[in-house]
């Protein structure tokens, strides 16, 4: 590099004896090994993801009327050319893999409109290189689509439209990072003059989050209380719906043995919520560690707990004013955050049959049955 001219000990009555250059002779002819080896920081990292194109639809935005694949704040996993299973997620450029995106027009037929992955307008921009999925805790997870899915027209790997209890499999997969917004379902292609949001975007890998919690299948929970999603339980889908296709939660189990403490690792649930990271076992089913405060970070662990809160209200927010539905903190929920009521309502609505009162939730709160939860994320 240049030396400035002040280091450089000049006579001001004779020659200057140095030799002077700014840079070596072949510097400006060097390539200087032109790789972009850093991308971005791993807070939410330039990788650019779209939503798999079959997913079931969560819930549907009152505004635009478009439908929620994959609601905010889910753990993801993310499909590549490596992946065989789903069928019909990403290939390599040689092989010319096609994606249904539609059908035509009745009077035309219904003939199943397909787009070639690389090469057509409504197929994948070319920086995208995975696809998004909920991330199932590395376990079989057969999935279904309801009614909501015939409502929005969901198109399935076979090129038909989805019926309600029609199964969705995802295989075992390993978590990519945490969705900051509402992932809308793909349905670039179904109207020729429409698209309705971007075609990728990123996720979050390492921030501090904070989800509702709720303590199951306890002496201190809710008899009944059990949002869960059972793998192959079309029926327990059904039932939890309201919950699962709204809310982001971490789900407690301590008849099974699970631990709730400060500082334990947490991972994903069958569809994207949170867990507690439990004992891993060998083939004879016996652990490999003697609790979890002995257990490793793995590839599916997403996080760590750094604070349990049913500490609420806080800040006087219980005297705020406010009206019902406003969705805001204040009279109306006690002081409890807006988000955490909503949750405890339709919790103990929908596992004990009888909608709770104002009071119920506060208490429900208080007597940490569920509260707030909140995770540094470790998926990086």
């Amino acid at each position: 590099m240049a030396i400035g001219n002040f280091g450089l000990p000049f006579n001001q009555h004779r020659a200057q004896t140095y030799d002077i250059r700014n840079r070596p002779s072949k510097y400006a002819e060097s390539d200087l090994r032109n790789w972009g080896f850093e991308q971005s920081e791993g807070i939410r990292p330039a990788e650019y993801y779209a939503p798999y194109k079959y997913l079931p639809v969560q819930l549907q935005d009152v505004t635009t009327e478009d439908w929620v694949v994959i609601p905010k704040g889910r753990i993801v996993a993310a499909m590549s050319t490596e992946d065989a299973t789903p069928a019909s997620g990403m290939v390599t450029p040689a092989t010319t893999g096609y994606i249904n995106v539609g059908k035509d027009a009745p009077e035309l037929g219904s003939n199943l409109i397909t787009a070639q992955i690389d090469a057509a307008y409504f197929g994948y921009d070319i920086h995208i290189n995975g696809l998004l999925v909920p991330a199932n805790g590395g376990a079989y997870c057969s999935g279904y689509y309801t009614a909501d899915d015939e409502t929005a027209e969901t198109i399935t790997i076979s090129g038909g439209y989805a019926v309600a209890s029609g199964t969705f499999v995802t295989p075992p997969n390993a978590p990519i990072g945490v969705v900051f917004h509402d992932w809308y379902q793909d349905i670039r292609g179904k109207w020729l003059n429409y698209k309705m949001h971007a075609d990728g975007g990123h996720v979050l890998t390492d921030w501090y989050v904070e989800v509702p919690y709720v303590i199951v299948d306890n002496a201190g929970s809710y008899s009944g209380v059990n949002p869960q999603y059972q793998t192959e339980d079309y029926a327990n889908l059904l039932k939890y719906r309201n919950i699962n296709k709204k809310f982001t939660y971490l789900t407690i189990n301590k008849n099974d043995s699970e631990i709730f403490r400060n500082g334990l690792y947490v991972t994903s649930d069958l569809i994207g919520n949170y867990k507690m990271q439990t004992e891993p076992t060998n083939a004879s089913g016996y652990s490999l560690f003697t609790s979890q405060y002995n257990m490793v970070k793995t590839n599916q662990t997403v996080g760590k707990i750094l604070a349990i809160d049913n500490r609420f209200p806080k800040d006087m927010l219980e005297d705020v004013q406010t009206y019902p539905r406003s969705g805001m903190t204040g009279t109306q929920t006690a002081g409890m955050p807006k988000f955490l009521f909503d949750f405890v309502y339709d919790c103990i609505r929908i596992g004990t049959g009888t909608a709770p009162t104002v009071e119920g939730i506060y208490d429900a709160i208080r007597g940490g049955s569920f509260g707030v939860v909140r995770i540094q994320l470790l998926v990086s």
